[in-house]
Protein backbone atom coordinates (compact mmCIF):
# COMPACT_ATOMS: atom_id res chain seq x y z
CA UNK A 1 0.00 0.00 0.00
CA UNK A 2 1.52 3.31 -1.10
CA UNK A 3 -1.31 5.87 -1.43
CA UNK A 4 -4.10 6.72 1.01
CA UNK A 5 -6.84 9.20 0.15
CA UNK A 6 -8.60 11.01 3.00
CA UNK A 7 -11.43 13.43 2.14
CA UNK A 8 -12.04 15.88 5.00
CA UNK A 9 -14.40 18.73 5.85
CA UNK A 10 -12.30 19.75 8.92
CA UNK A 11 -15.11 19.15 11.42
CA UNK A 12 -14.08 17.92 14.85
CA UNK A 13 -16.14 14.77 14.26
CA UNK A 14 -13.55 13.62 11.69
CA UNK A 15 -11.16 12.74 14.52
CA UNK A 16 -12.14 9.06 14.37
CA UNK A 17 -11.50 8.54 10.62
CA UNK A 18 -8.31 10.61 10.87
CA UNK A 19 -7.06 8.23 13.56
CA UNK A 20 -7.56 5.37 11.08
CA UNK A 21 -5.62 7.31 8.46
CA UNK A 22 -2.75 7.63 10.92
CA UNK A 23 -2.93 3.91 11.76
CA UNK A 24 -2.71 2.76 8.13
CA UNK A 25 -0.07 5.33 7.20
CA UNK A 26 2.19 4.32 10.09
CA UNK A 27 1.76 0.60 9.52
CA UNK A 28 2.27 0.70 5.74
CA UNK A 29 4.40 3.81 5.16
CA UNK A 30 1.85 5.07 2.63
CA UNK A 31 1.57 8.70 1.57
CA UNK A 32 -1.63 10.44 2.67
CA UNK A 33 -3.46 12.65 0.18
CA UNK A 34 -5.61 15.09 2.16
CA UNK A 35 -8.55 16.10 -0.01
CA UNK A 36 -11.01 18.92 0.59
CA UNK A 37 -13.86 19.48 -1.85
CA UNK A 38 -15.27 22.99 -1.68
CA UNK A 39 -18.88 23.42 -2.75
CA UNK A 40 -19.51 27.10 -3.56
CA UNK A 41 -22.86 28.57 -2.66
CA UNK A 42 -24.82 29.43 -5.82
CA UNK A 43 -27.06 32.45 -5.45
CA UNK A 44 -30.72 32.18 -6.47
CA UNK A 45 -30.98 34.78 -9.25
CA UNK A 46 -34.80 34.62 -9.18
CA UNK A 47 -34.85 36.41 -5.82
CA UNK A 48 -34.34 40.17 -5.37
CA UNK A 49 -30.83 41.20 -4.38
CA UNK A 50 -30.40 43.09 -1.12
CA UNK A 51 -27.26 45.09 -0.56
CA UNK A 52 -24.03 44.85 -2.52
CA UNK A 53 -23.87 41.55 -4.46
CA UNK A 54 -20.10 41.86 -4.36
CA UNK A 55 -20.19 41.16 -0.64
CA UNK A 56 -21.37 37.63 -1.31
CA UNK A 57 -18.50 37.04 -3.72
CA UNK A 58 -15.99 38.38 -1.21
CA UNK A 59 -17.39 36.12 1.51
CA UNK A 60 -17.18 33.09 -0.80
CA UNK A 61 -13.56 33.88 -1.63
CA UNK A 62 -12.77 34.25 2.06
CA UNK A 63 -14.30 30.84 2.81
CA UNK A 64 -12.22 29.33 -0.01
CA UNK A 65 -9.03 30.81 1.43
CA UNK A 66 -9.88 29.61 4.93
CA UNK A 67 -10.48 26.05 3.71
CA UNK A 68 -7.17 26.08 1.84
CA UNK A 69 -5.37 27.33 4.95
CA UNK A 70 -7.00 24.65 7.11
CA UNK A 71 -5.98 21.97 4.62
CA UNK A 72 -2.38 23.18 4.71
CA UNK A 73 -2.40 23.32 8.51
CA UNK A 74 -3.74 19.78 8.82
CA UNK A 75 -1.05 18.57 6.43
CA UNK A 76 1.64 20.36 8.46
CA UNK A 77 0.35 18.77 11.68
CA UNK A 78 0.52 15.26 10.20
CA UNK A 79 3.93 15.90 8.66
CA UNK A 80 5.15 16.98 12.11
CA UNK A 81 4.15 13.49 13.28
CA UNK A 82 6.52 12.02 10.69
CA UNK A 83 3.86 11.10 8.11
CA UNK A 84 4.16 11.63 4.35
CA UNK A 85 1.37 14.01 3.27
CA UNK A 86 0.26 15.88 0.15
CA UNK A 87 -2.82 18.09 -0.26
CA UNK A 88 -5.52 18.31 -2.90
CA UNK A 89 -8.10 21.15 -2.86
CA UNK A 90 -10.94 21.01 -5.37
CA UNK A 91 -14.23 22.66 -6.27
CA UNK A 92 -17.19 20.53 -7.33
CA UNK A 93 -19.45 17.66 -6.34
CA UNK A 94 -18.08 15.85 -3.29
CA UNK A 95 -18.51 12.27 -4.48
CA UNK A 96 -17.41 13.00 -8.07
CA UNK A 97 -14.25 14.79 -6.94
CA UNK A 98 -13.36 12.05 -4.46
CA UNK A 99 -13.67 9.41 -7.19
CA UNK A 100 -11.63 11.53 -9.62
CA UNK A 101 -8.93 12.12 -7.01
CA UNK A 102 -8.76 8.38 -6.25
CA UNK A 103 -8.18 7.61 -9.92
CA UNK A 104 -5.64 10.38 -10.44
CA UNK A 105 -3.58 9.48 -7.37
CA UNK A 106 -3.88 5.72 -7.93
CA UNK A 107 -5.21 5.45 -4.39
CA UNK A 108 -4.88 2.04 -2.77
CA UNK A 109 -7.45 2.92 -0.10
CA UNK A 110 -9.98 5.68 0.52
CA UNK A 111 -10.76 6.39 4.17
CA UNK A 112 -14.01 8.26 4.81
CA UNK A 113 -16.04 9.25 7.85
CA UNK A 114 -19.76 8.53 8.04
CA UNK A 115 -22.25 10.59 10.03
CA UNK A 116 -25.07 9.08 12.05
CA UNK A 117 -27.56 10.11 9.33
CA UNK A 118 -29.75 11.77 11.96
CA UNK A 119 -30.66 14.82 9.88
CA UNK A 120 -31.31 15.74 6.27
CA UNK A 121 -27.82 17.18 5.84
CA UNK A 122 -26.25 14.13 7.48
CA UNK A 123 -28.18 11.91 5.05
CA UNK A 124 -26.93 14.06 2.17
CA UNK A 125 -23.34 13.54 3.32
CA UNK A 126 -24.08 9.87 3.90
CA UNK A 127 -25.25 9.49 0.30
CA UNK A 128 -21.84 10.72 -0.87
CA UNK A 129 -20.17 8.04 1.26
CA UNK A 130 -22.44 5.36 -0.20
CA UNK A 131 -21.81 6.59 -3.75
CA UNK A 132 -18.04 6.50 -3.27
CA UNK A 133 -18.21 3.07 -1.62
CA UNK A 134 -20.27 1.77 -4.53
CA UNK A 135 -18.31 3.35 -7.38
CA UNK A 136 -14.66 3.55 -6.30
CA UNK A 137 -12.12 1.40 -8.12
CA UNK A 138 -10.14 0.81 -4.91
CA UNK A 139 -11.21 -0.40 -1.45
CA UNK A 140 -13.01 2.10 0.78
CA UNK A 141 -12.80 2.17 4.58
CA UNK A 142 -15.90 3.76 6.12
CA UNK A 143 -15.44 4.91 9.72
CA UNK A 144 -18.39 5.94 11.94
CA UNK A 145 -17.82 9.49 13.15
CA UNK A 146 -18.46 10.49 16.75
CA UNK A 147 -20.42 13.50 17.91
CA UNK A 148 -18.54 16.68 18.68
CA UNK A 149 -17.26 16.66 22.24
CA UNK A 150 -17.20 12.85 22.32
CA UNK A 151 -13.92 11.00 22.65
CA UNK A 152 -13.09 9.13 19.45
CA UNK A 153 -12.39 5.40 19.93
CA UNK A 154 -8.87 4.15 19.41
CA UNK A 155 -8.03 3.01 15.90
CA UNK A 156 -6.75 -0.55 16.11
CA UNK A 157 -7.06 -3.85 14.25
CA UNK A 158 -6.77 -6.84 16.54
CA UNK A 159 -9.87 -8.69 15.34
CA UNK A 160 -11.39 -8.70 11.84
CA UNK A 161 -14.80 -10.05 10.81
CA UNK A 162 -15.34 -11.03 7.20
CA UNK A 163 -18.97 -10.65 6.08
CA UNK A 164 -19.61 -13.90 4.23
CA UNK A 165 -22.23 -13.76 1.46
CA UNK A 166 -23.64 -16.30 -0.98
CA UNK A 167 -21.30 -15.24 -3.77
CA UNK A 168 -18.15 -15.07 -1.64
CA UNK A 169 -15.39 -17.60 -2.20
CA UNK A 170 -12.46 -18.53 -0.01
CA UNK A 171 -10.22 -16.88 -2.61
CA UNK A 172 -12.10 -13.60 -2.02
CA UNK A 173 -11.61 -13.87 1.71
CA UNK A 174 -7.88 -14.56 1.38
CA UNK A 175 -7.26 -11.82 -1.17
CA UNK A 176 -9.05 -9.22 0.94
CA UNK A 177 -7.81 -10.14 4.41
CA UNK A 178 -4.43 -11.88 4.25
CA UNK A 179 -2.39 -8.67 4.11
CA UNK A 180 -4.45 -7.11 6.92
CA UNK A 181 -3.99 -10.13 9.15
CA UNK A 182 -0.24 -10.15 8.48
CA UNK A 183 0.25 -6.37 8.81
CA UNK A 184 -1.68 -5.99 12.05
CA UNK A 185 -1.14 -9.51 13.46
CA UNK A 186 -4.94 -9.74 13.71
CA UNK A 187 -7.37 -12.60 14.23
CA UNK A 188 -9.92 -13.32 11.49
CA UNK A 189 -13.52 -14.43 12.00
CA UNK A 190 -15.93 -15.47 9.25
CA UNK A 191 -19.47 -14.27 9.97
CA UNK A 192 -22.76 -14.73 8.14
CA UNK A 193 -25.36 -11.98 7.67
CA UNK A 194 -27.31 -12.90 10.80
CA UNK A 195 -24.13 -12.60 12.93
CA UNK A 196 -23.14 -9.12 11.79
CA UNK A 197 -25.19 -6.96 14.15
CA UNK A 198 -22.63 -5.19 16.36
CA UNK A 199 -19.99 -7.95 16.32
CA UNK A 200 -17.24 -7.54 18.98
CA UNK A 201 -14.49 -6.85 16.44
CA UNK A 202 -12.36 -3.88 15.36
CA UNK A 203 -13.02 -4.06 11.62
CA UNK A 204 -15.55 -5.61 9.25
CA UNK A 205 -14.47 -6.56 5.71
CA UNK A 206 -17.04 -7.12 2.98
CA UNK A 207 -17.44 -7.23 -0.77
CA UNK A 208 -20.09 -5.28 -2.65
CA UNK A 209 -21.92 -7.15 -5.38
CA UNK A 210 -23.48 -4.98 -8.12
CA UNK A 211 -27.20 -5.39 -8.59
CA UNK A 212 -28.77 -5.33 -12.02
CA UNK A 213 -31.37 -2.72 -11.20
CA UNK A 214 -34.10 -1.52 -8.88
CA UNK A 215 -36.14 -4.72 -9.15
CA UNK A 216 -33.13 -6.87 -8.32
CA UNK A 217 -32.47 -4.77 -5.25
CA UNK A 218 -36.12 -4.98 -4.22
CA UNK A 219 -36.43 -8.74 -4.62
CA UNK A 220 -32.95 -9.57 -3.32
CA UNK A 221 -32.06 -6.97 -0.69
CA UNK A 222 -28.44 -7.09 0.43
CA UNK A 223 -28.50 -6.74 4.21
CA UNK A 224 -24.72 -6.83 4.26
CA UNK A 225 -24.55 -3.65 2.16
CA UNK A 226 -26.62 -1.88 4.83
CA UNK A 227 -23.58 -2.15 7.10
CA UNK A 228 -22.12 0.83 5.24
CA UNK A 229 -24.81 3.08 6.69
CA UNK A 230 -25.47 1.47 10.08
CA UNK A 231 -22.38 -0.24 11.47
CA UNK A 232 -20.81 1.03 14.69
CA UNK A 233 -17.62 -0.73 13.56
CA UNK A 234 -15.49 0.55 10.63
CA UNK A 235 -16.30 -1.29 7.41
CA UNK A 236 -13.73 -2.01 4.68
CA UNK A 237 -15.47 -2.40 1.33
CA UNK A 238 -14.11 -4.27 -1.68
CA UNK A 239 -15.82 -4.46 -5.06
CA UNK A 240 -16.66 -7.17 -7.50
CA UNK A 241 -15.63 -6.19 -11.05
CA UNK A 242 -18.65 -4.94 -12.97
Amino acid sequence: MTNLLFPTDFSSSTTAPLNWVRLFARKTGATITLLHVYQPMIADTTLPTLGDPGLGLAASQEIEEISQQRLSQLAANLQAEGLSVVTDWRIGSVDDEILDAARETSADLIIMGRNSLSSFFDRLAGSAVSEVADSAICPVLIVPMVEEGTLAPQAQIRTIAYAMQSGTTQANVSAQTDSLVDTFDAQLQILTEDQLKNPPVDLIVMQLYPQSGFLDGLLHPNRTSALIETSDVPVLVYHQPR
